[in-house]
């Protein structure tokens, strides 16, 4: 970092980094990096691409786009510095993807710099399972939000002598998945994870440490919902971005149902709440940090000593306060 110059270099380790740029970089922003550039002559009066070459280029940022199943991040605009045989101002698109290197040249606010400090702790991924005799929902917990992966059903009836194979193809599935985890949370009602987990140990191990046995009432995404509500993942994995954002969510409609004036939604009240300098914390939805006037508010509350905090709309209580406006505020003292 050289924060006189507003110029930070990082390197992209995983998906989850490159949803973290995604959300820190913004139109006008420099970026540079080594990409491959469109080599192209003239043949007969027609221009023709004979290959790519590889070379180091600055753009200006108009667009960034995360395609997150190809795991890349697109970043597209025109180039301010590159070789000798490169047209300032064409246009170019760098491709970012895990591993790679890039530096960032812009007026970095206290928001985006604190979100890639904690991008730089990384967090293992947790996979949570839900089961009970008919269903199975298996779901990555990320920094960058929860996403089911897979869904299994159980074609076969309670009583049926052939209901062990259920369990076994959710244990499969479980194996299957977890190489990609450091820590798996298997949980539903009753005993029917207690069943998968014992065919696991029997049939994998070396599986069987990383797995935590909880309680959910549910074996579809609500029941992911809940283990996540109910702090399960903090017990078992230090940090966690996705049950932070969880935690200050819930806590924030508790004080909103109570009515005790101690939070403001919507962009009008948190902005009168701000001038009085009563915010000690705004959250703001992805979705809507990007506005030049929610920026203007979020740097406001930075300024006179308050925290900024970015609510993915990847789970449930993100997409409700997403529902209600998307910013909001908890605040030092009621003003009204």
């Amino acid at each position: 970092m050289n924060l006189k110059d507003g110029v930070v270099s990082l390197r992209v380790d995983d998906d989850t980094d490159l949803w973290h740029l995604q959300n820190v970089l913004n139109k006008g922003d420099r970026v540079k990096a080594t990409t491959l550039r469109n080599l192209f002559i003239y043949r007969e009066g027609k221009k023709v691409k004979i290959g790519k070459k590889p070379m180091k280029l600055l753009i200006e940022v108009e667009n960034v786009e995360y395609h997150k199943y190809s795991n890349k991040l697109r970043i597209t605009g025109k180039i301010v510095e590159g070789p000798d045989d490169v047209q300032i101002g064409s246009y170019h698109t760098i491709e970012i993807k895990p591993h790679d290197s890039l530096t960032i040249i812009k007026e970095w606010k206290k928001y985006e710099l604190d979100r890639i400090k904690k991008a730089e702790k990384s967090v293992p991924p947790a996979l949570i399972v839900v089961v009970d005799h008919h269903h199975a929902t298996f779901a990555s917990v990320k920094e960058s939000g929860v996403e089911v992966v897979s869904e299994v059903s159980n074609p076969h009836s309670l009583h049926d002598e052939k209901q062990e194979e259920f369990y076994k193809r959710v244990a499969t599935e479980i194996k299957k998945l977890s190489e990609n985890f450091k820590v798996v949370i298997l949980a539903g009602p009753g005993n029917v994870k207690d069943y998968v987990f014992n065919i696991l140990k029997e049939s994998s191990p070396g599986i069987k440490d990383k797995i935590f046995l909880e309680f959910s009432s549910s074996s579809t995404k609500s029941g992911i919902m809940e283990v996540l509500k109910r702090g399960v993942l903090k017990k078992v994995m230090k940090e966690s971005r996705v049950q932070q954002e969880i935690e200050l969510v819930e806590r924030f409609f508790e004080h909103l149902a109570k009515d005790d004036g101690l939070v403001v939604y919507g962009l009008d009240e948190v902005k009168k709440a701000t001038d009085m300098g009563a915010v000690s914390m705004v959250l703001v939805s992805e979705d809507k940090i990007k506005s030049k006037e929610v920026e203007e508010v979020c740097k406001r509350v930075e300024g006179l000593g308050g925290k900024v905090e970015i609510i993915s709309t990847s789970h449930e209580n993100g997409e409700r306060f997403s529902r209600l406006g998307g910013i909001g505020a908890f605040l030092r003292y009621r003003i009204s």
